[in-house]
């Protein structure tokens, strides 16, 4: 992914899979991806990316349990479910305000 990337659906398509992400440290991916647990953000540099890739080279379990935590994430903080409950907090905290303003 490159610098300043939008929220984009990539990172949680991957991390839905049990993959972990490695992506810029800018934009959407800050976002979505929790470094270190569910992958890594990195700066936008070849260095940066291939020290994160080696990190699975060295630890092939890595991965796998990045891959677990990822998936976990995106269906507790991203879950259609989620998101609906997020979206209704919203409104009713528009109406709440909304009565707030009306009685003063």
């Amino acid at each position: 992914m490159h610098s300043d990337e939008h929220f984009g659906i990539v990172p949680l398509e991957a991390m839905a899979a049990h993959k972990p992400v490695i992506a810029c440290n800018s934009g959407g991916p800050v976002e979505s991806v929790k470094d270190g647990e569910t992958g890594f953000l990195c700066d936008p540099s070849p260095q940066s990316f291939s020290l994160a890739m080696a990190k699975f080279l060295k630890d092939p379990s890595l991965a796998e349990n990045m891959g677990s935590k990822a998936r976990a994430h995106v269906a507790t903080s991203f879950s259609t479910k989620t998101f609906g409950n997020q979206l209704n907090q919203y409104i009713m905290d528009v109406v709440e305000q909304h009565k707030r303003t009306k009685a003063d």
